[in-house]
């Protein structure tokens, strides 16, 4: 054999799955695995291997590794419960509190009597509760679903709450509240984190087995006699890691331009809200301070639906 035709020989390009974020890395090993499981038989019955066991084994390995990482990955997903309780709590306090401010505003004016009045039937029952987003969900939790039933009860609460034109934003926390509840329920932080540390162990053990693999691979494809057994299994192979790797160049310039739009935005109102001098020194604003968080999305919060190669191979690089 020259030289020439070993360059020809397929070989299974470098690739680091372990960089994908975890959507496009299960979405990676789900369309790997249909792969290897399709072609690791001669026939539909699978009683006929295809590779001899020196492949076979470590391909084996793979698949095993894999479906164990899917799994810690369903695990994981549960744990986004955590993510989306953190996000109706924050959502709750600012409810809680722009009621509790309306309410105490209107029990301090006396220039709007019936307002007032109303108010002062409301303040204390909100009082009673020691209601504090600043502690723990469980108890705000309880206190609020407390607070709420009282609120229901009376019916001159009920009127309060209306003449205040805060009874929507009520049943809006009620809403919420229930909400928390179900979530903490359904998981919590310390099952949340034993499932990520799951996941990541199963990732590395998966990104392990799939080196292995394409190492033995790539050296059968050189050294068999008959290496077009390997043929069909090295150019899927290619087609696929081809396709995510475009997949995450994609995301990666999203993510790019958002960080840069989300800059631009923060700079922008930086220098709307810089004051502009007046001739006595003063300034003609109260320069407000801008601030703005300047987060950005990093693409594998919310899971996607798991891609599927373009037979094509994705398209050019």
């Amino acid at each position: 054999m020259t030289t020439n035709d070993i360059l020809q020989i397929p070989q299974v390009p470098a690739y680091d799955a372990g960089n994908l974020q975890n959507d496009l890395h299960i979405g990676f090993g789900t369309d790997l695995s249909k792969r290897l499981g399709e072609l690791r038989w001669t026939d539909e019955t699978h009683a006929t291997k295809r590779f001899p066991d020196v492949v076979d084994q470590p391909l084996g390995e793979y698949l095993l590794a894999f479906a164990a990482e899917d799994e810690a990955y369903v695990i994981a997903q549960k744990s986004e419960y955590v993510r989306r309780r953190q996000q109706k709590d924050a959502e709750r306090d600012v409810l809680w509190k722009e009621i509790k401010k309306t309410v105490d505003t209107f029990a301090t004016l006396s220039i709007f009597p019936e307002k007032q009045q109303k108010a002062l039937v409301m303040q204390p029952v909100m009082q009673k509760y020691k209601i504090d987003p600043d502690g723990g969900i469980e108890a705000q939790t309880v206190a609020t679903e407390q607070w709420l039933q009282e609120q229901e009860r009376s019916e001159a609460c009920q009127a309060a709450a209306r003449e205040l034109g805060i009874y929507d934003s009520i049943q809006q926390l009620k809403a919420l509240n229930a909400e928390v509840r179900q979530l903490t329920l359904d998981h919590n932080d310390e099952n949340a984190q034993k499932a990520l540390a799951a996941l990541k162990t199963a990732r590395q053990e998966s990104d392990r087995t799939f080196k292995a693999l394409m190492l033995v691979l790539n050296a059968m494809a050189l050294t068999a006699a008959d290496n077009t057994v390997y043929t069909d299994l090295i150019k899927s192979l290619q087609q696929t890691i081809k396709y995510y790797r475009q997949l995450a160049e994609q995301r990666r310039k999203k993510n790019a331009a958002a960080r840069e739009k989300s800059k631009e935005e923060k700079s922008k109102k930086k220098s709307d809200s810089t004051p502009t001098p007046t001739p006595d020194g003063g300034s003609s604003d109260d320069g407000g301070d801008g601030s703005d968080d300047g987060g950005s999305s990093d693409g594998g919060d919310t899971p996607t639906p798991t891609p599927t190669p373009d037979p094509s191979g994705g398209g050019d690089e």
